[in-house]
């Protein structure tokens, strides 16, 4: 089994986990026109209408445990490489997952652990959805000419850079718009605080400046102020 394609979807991670689970394996991918119950990181929701690619991957990956980390990022560059061979649209990285056109949000990246597994969920904004994105999400879509986008090749060719990604660091750096900007740090415990991004250091965490002191984060988000 390499691909499970479904019309309707609470989460196409959970039924990704559920394969795993059953043995599936390493490149079982899950694509679904629509989720009803799409989740973002930090157990935000992500709005999943018909007119988006809802995809997950099932990786197996031979690293250490620690080397994981490096998967999200890694998948966001798979992204950036199959809409730019695909449509010729560059969207920019917002550390670590987001995919942005301009200040808005084109679509992100979940990756979540299941025993051996990693499920490398992946959502983006094809087309505008009837009445818009509600009014507190500012998401922007690709809306290219109808039938320009399979969105069947689409996800192949991401599933395809996510199982041979070949080095990816220095194009996750140049594609970061994170880096030189003014940054509110949201750490996991603890208040959000103000910040300047530095760079991306090699194991393609953030280093920020606090207050003149120099902090590197592996955890948490930054909203950034465009």
């Amino acid at each position: 089994m390499e691909w499970v394609f479904l019309e309707e979807t609470d989460s196409t991670n959970r039924v990704a986990k559920e394969l795993a689970r059953q043995g599936a394996p390493h490149g079982t991918a899950v694509l679904a026109k629509r989720q009803t119950a799409g989740r973002g990181r930090l157990g935000r929701q992500f709005f999943s209408p018909e007119g988006g690619l809802y995809l997950s991957v099932i990786l197996r990956p031979q690293c250490p445990v620690e080397d994981r980390a490096l998967i999200t990022p890694m998948a966001a560059v798979a992204v950036y490489r199959a809409l730019m061979e695909d449509l010729c649209i560059a969207p920019r990285i917002k550390w670590v997952n987001d995919l942005y056109i301009g200040d808005k949000k084109l679509g992100g990246i979940l990756c979540e652990g299941c025993g051996d597994a990693v499920i490398v969920g992946i959502g983006i904004n094809l087309y505008t959805p009837e009445g818009g994105f509600p009014a507190d999400i500012p998401a922007v879509a690709l809306d290219p000419w109808p039938g320009l986008v399979d969105v069947r090749e689409l996800a192949t060719d991401i599933r395809n850079y996510l199982l041979d990604p070949g080095p990816f660091l220095r194009e996750y750096r140049s594609l970061c718009l994170t880096v030189g900007k003014n940054v509110t740090v949201h750490p996991v415990q603890g208040e959000p605080y103000a910040a300047r991004a530095l760079e991306i250091d090699h194991r393609c965490r953030l280093v920020v400046e606090r207050d003149g002191h120099r902090e590197t984060l592996d955890s948490g988000e930054v909203s950034v102020r465009f």
